[in-house]
Parts: C-alpha cells; structure tokens; sequence
C-alpha cells in the first residue's frame, strides 16, 4: 500500500493545485509561534498520491475549507505514484519544500516514524480542537504511546477476479485457496491473457506471506519457514507460466494489466474501485478476501494525514486534516471505495459499495505489515532479490532470496 497502490494517471511529477479560501480576516493560532496574530490566511499545503478522482474531491475540499476555517489557504500537490511520492520526499525535506501535511497509508509510513520526520500529534490536538474518540483506526497510527496521523481510512486487502472472463472460462465457485488460485491460473492463462497478475511489490508479496500464516517481524523473521512457503507459491505461478508481473509486459503496476484485460485475478485494494471506474468503466469485477495459504491473513491497510516535524504552522496542518476527515470530505471518499475511519460514516460503507461485502470478514483478522526500520531498504532488497529469479534468470529458490534479504537486517 497500500504502494501498493501505484495509481500513474499523470504525466508530469507532480501537480500542484493552488485555489484560494475565501479570505476572511481573522485572527489564527500558528503551532510554531501561537502569539502571532495574522491577517491573512495561513497556507497549508498537502501532498498525496492517488487516482484522478481523489485529486477531484481534494479539488473541492480547496474550495470548502473557508467556510470551516477562514484562516487556512489549503494547497494540494499529488505526486505520480507511491514510489514517486517515497523516492522524492526524503530530498523535499532535506530542501525545505516538502508539504506541511502528507496522506500517506501505514506501508511506508514505520521508518518515518522511526527518523524522527513526523510530528507527533499529541500537543497539537488540543489547540486543533481534534476529538480522537471520533476516529475507528487510532491506534494503528500509535508508536510507542504518540499519535502520529489522524487516520482516514482503514481496509484489509483484497482478491480481486474480472469476473466476465471468469465465468467466460466456465470455472465454478471463486478460489479460496492459493493452491486452488494456481490451478484456476493454468487453465486462464491463454496466448495473450494470463491468469494471474503478481506485482514485484512489497505489498502484494506480504499478502502472500500472511496468508501462510508468516510475517516479516520487524525484519526479525523474513527467512522464516512460513515465508518461504509463500514465496515458493509466488515463483511456482511464476514458473508454470500462469503469472506475469506488470514490468514483464510493458505495464506499470497490477491495476493496469487487470483493467487491460491482459490478467484474471490480481491482489490489490479499495483503490480499484476508482481506478477501475476511470481506466476500464465497463470491467466487471469481484472483490473476495485474499486467498488461504495456510491461514486467513491479509494486510489492513490505512491511509492518514501526518504533519511534517519542519512543517511551519503544525496548528493549522491538523486543522486542515480534521477537516478532510470530516463527514463531508469522508462521504465523497466512501463513494470511491474507502472505508471511513469516522465512526459516524462506518456503517455507511457497505452500503455504498456493496461489491466489497465478501471482503467484511477479513476486518477482524487483517493485520500490520510489520517491515522492519529500515523500510525502504527492505523494499528494494526484496524487489531485487526476487526481479533476479523471475525476471533475471538467477534460479534462486525462495529460501535463497530470502535468506539473502535477511542478511541485510540481522
């Protein structure tokens, strides 16, 4: 992520998306010096990535923020893609011209955490008038007792099947079982169409490695027997010629291949929805709980607001972010297919989007993906390890890989 969540519908880096509130002259309680009185309103910007509809309510939010609050200028600046979005923050902090507030979702978010970048919230939540008994999913934004974001979303991954050329294929009840995906994989895999799209990303390989009954430990356990199995599964598909990864033919991440009808069955996440609405409007879906290896797990995935540690007015950041958590903001995401951390709107989501019902059970058993400290690092040694073997040819088995990775975080 979730990353996982790659959505690349722009072309240019970044977008930046500059309307002004309404104006109102008031006085404004700034985080880094709170005797200051202004005239004019403070400017907080914010940066995400995410699909061109996300971009469209967050469009809106510019326009409503005055309303609530006078005193805040809401700019936004949406980057390509997750790997965009990690690949430029490091250098945009470092220069000074990183966003006051970021949308991020738990994947990435640890090593953050661990460096220090984010304000805790904590001292900020009082003067920001933000009540966190409002919010499902607190805690997952909690590091040694602080608050670190206030959450926004929180949603178990999913196993997601073009059900058109499914039930074309005359294949019977939907798989629950990785073993029962490979084989289904084989017999949809045809010249053109494969029957199983696998993303060399951390995100979909921690799906699998879950629902092995695994984890990654905080990179305590990556070469743990449980993993291995998983990713054994993972190069088995890749083998038998049922799987492809998007980079293999020319696609940038999982979601287009699925919408391009060149792959059956994919994990993912609630962003298909919106994707998918814009890519390929007439693709018929379903959304099931991540297939059994061994046990019933899968990631939970959650998206936040943080402020930034050298962010300038910190007040106004959390401000901006209870606002874009508020029933109004929230219910346009709901309708794209987020599942609402505000309380009020929970029940609401699966009546919105119905299509995500066979997934409600995998809430009460989905878990963090626990990467270690060093996330970053993680993510690109597994990458590599396993782009060597499947698509560089290097033949090493599952244990190999991982064992190579594990060298790097003992």
């Amino acid at each position: 992520m979730k990353k996982k969540m790659s959505v690349l519908l722009i072309t240019m880096l970044t977008i930046t998306t500059i309307l002004a509130g309404c104006g109102n002259k008031e006085k404004t309680t700034s985080a880094t010096d709170p005797a200051v009185k202004s005239t004019t309103p403070v400017t907080v910007s914010l940066g995400f990535w995410g699909t061109a509809q996300d971009l469209g309510i967050y469009q809106q939010a510019v326009k409503d923020i005055s309303a609530v609050h006078p005193n805040i200028k809401l700019e936004i600046k949406q980057y390509p893609s997750s790997e965009q979005f990690w690949n430029t923050l490091p250098g945009e902090i470092a220069a000074g011209v990183a966003p006051d507030l970021i949308k991020l979702t738990n994947e990435g978010a640890f090593e953050y955490i661990h460096k220090g970048l984010f304000e805790p919230l904590d001292e900020l939540i009082k003067p920001a008038g933000v009540d966190l008994s409002l919010y499902n999913g607190v805690d997952i934004w909690k590091v040694d007792g602080k608050q670190y974001a206030l959450p926004i979303s929180t949603m178990p991954a999913m196993f997601l099947i073009n059900d058109d050329m499914w039930k074309k294929a005359g294949l019977g009840a939907y798989p629950k079982t990785w073993d029962e995906v490979q084989a289904a994989a084989k017999k949809l895999t045809t010249k053109d169409v494969h029957g199983i799209v696998i993303n060399i990303d951390a995100f979909h390989i921690t799906n699998y490695v879950k629902s092995y009954g695994g984890d990654w430990g905080y990179g305590k356990t990556i070469n743990s027997p449980e993993n291995v199995k998983a990713v054994q599964k993972i190069l088995d598909m890749y083998k038998d010629g049922s799987a492809v990864t998007p980079k293999s033919i020319g696609y940038g991440w999982d979601g287009e291949v699925f919408a391009n009808n060149k792959a059956v069955m994919t994990t993912g996440g609630y962003w298909y929805k919106g994707y998918l609405k814009e890519a390929n409007p007439d693709l018929h879906y379903v959304a099931l709980p991540v297939p059994e290896g061994t046990v019933h797990n899968s990631t939970m995935h959650s998206d936040g607001y943080v402020v930034l540690k050298d962010g300038k007015n910190k007040v106004e950041a959390l401000q901006t972010a209870s606002f874009l958590t508020s029933e109004k903001v929230l219910t346009e995401f709901v309708k794209v297919g987020n599942n609402p951390s505000l309380k009020s709107l929970s029940s609401k989501f699966f009546e919105v989007n119905p299509e995500f019902d066979a997934v409600k059970p995998a809430i009460e058993y989905s878990t963090d993906f626990q990467y270690p400290i060093e996330t970053k690092k993680f993510i690109d040694e597994l990458i590599k390890q396993l782009e060597g073997t499947i698509l560089g040819g290097s033949n090493k088995t599952a244990q190999e890989i991982l064992d190579k990775v594990q060298e790097q975080f003992k």
